[in-house]
């Protein structure tokens, strides 16, 4: 609240005419001025500016009206997708894992190869229906549908060699030992989907081959999502209007003089830690320098 009363401040510091409650049926643009189709007024303006947002979180009113005007206007539209959102799995697929709904830990995910591979060391939250958490929502932002994300369940450890270590007279059974490092419940679940069950044999009974093959899983856990918890649970949405399409230093559609795109109906999407927040007040005083101007 005190965020919208200092913008509104400022507002009406500019001598902003508000128009609410005003829903926009539609814009055509005619010589040197914008038609905009109202459920009241029309309204004429030699300038557009199109700070709709995108379609994250449709509970709040997002649509994808920017994105309607303009594949209207003959823009290039990167293909929309939800982003900073968690990913699901198949029901059967996850079953497994969906008691571990809750359990978080750090992690180094990736996907893609060669240069296209992207990789974030953060936490990671299990859910009922996937995977969330910090580490999840960033790499959702690269993953494409089809493709396999890779987890590193022990980060920074040589798992193997640690295990193997410790193998010599234990009489500690494995999901003991492994809840040495991960949350106990992890611990148990995951030794009991690993090949011959071994969390509750002795770590001195079970053969180096076996603690070397858990190792390397743990370490390398390649899965492919169904898909992503969608736009009502995304924080951002990727794709939208192309930047080529538009000038770099005012915003403005390169072929269509007055209208403008900014914030998140743009393809632009940022990490986690305010940087799309930071891209729509950075894209809004761009566009607001270059209307002063002109």
């Amino acid at each position: 609240e005190a965020i919208i009363q200092m913008l509104r401040r400022e507002c009406d510091a500019g001598r902003v005419s508000w128009r609410m409650p005003c829903q926009v049926l539609g814009v055509d643009k005619g010589p040197g001025h914008f038609s905009i189709a109202t459920d009241g007024e029309p309204i004429e303006a030699a300038q557009v500016v199109m700070a709709t947002g995108g379609m994250a979180i449709p509970q709040l009113g997002a649509t994808d009206f920017a994105l309607k005007l303009a594949r209207q206007f003959g823009l290039k539209v990167v293909e929309p997708r939800p982003a900073l959102v968690p990913l699901t799995f198949d029901a059967e697929q996850w079953k497994p894992f969906g008691a571990l709904s809750g359990v978080s830990l750090e992690v180094s995910v990736s996907c893609g190869q060669g240069k296209r591979k992207t990789v974030f060391l953060e936490d990671l939250l299990f859910t009922h229906r996937g995977l969330s958490g910090p580490a999840i929502l960033q790499i959702s932002s690269y993953w494409n549908p089809g493709e396999a994300i890779a987890l590193d369940l022990a980060p920074g450890q040589d798992l193997a060699q640690a295990l193997l270590a410790a193998k010599p007279g234990n009489r500690q059974q494995l999901d003991t030992a492994l809840a040495a490092i991960w949350p106990k419940r992890l611990a148990e679940q995951w030794l009991a989907t690993a090949p011959g069950q071994p969390g509750a044999m002795r770590m001195a009974d079970i053969s180096d081959k076996t603690l070397r093959a858990l190792a390397q899983r743990i370490h390398g856990w390649s899965l492919v999502p169904s898909g992503t918890a969608g736009y009502r649970k995304a924080e951002v949405m990727r794709g939208g209007v192309d930047t080529r399409g538009l000038d770099q230093k005012t915003m403005q559609a390169r072929a269509v003089p007055g209208l403008y795109f900014i914030g998140e109906a743009v393809d632009v999407t940022g990490w986690l830690g305010g940087y799309n927040f930071q891209w729509a007040w950075a894209s809004g005083v761009a566009c607001g320098r270059a209307l002063r101007a002109a």
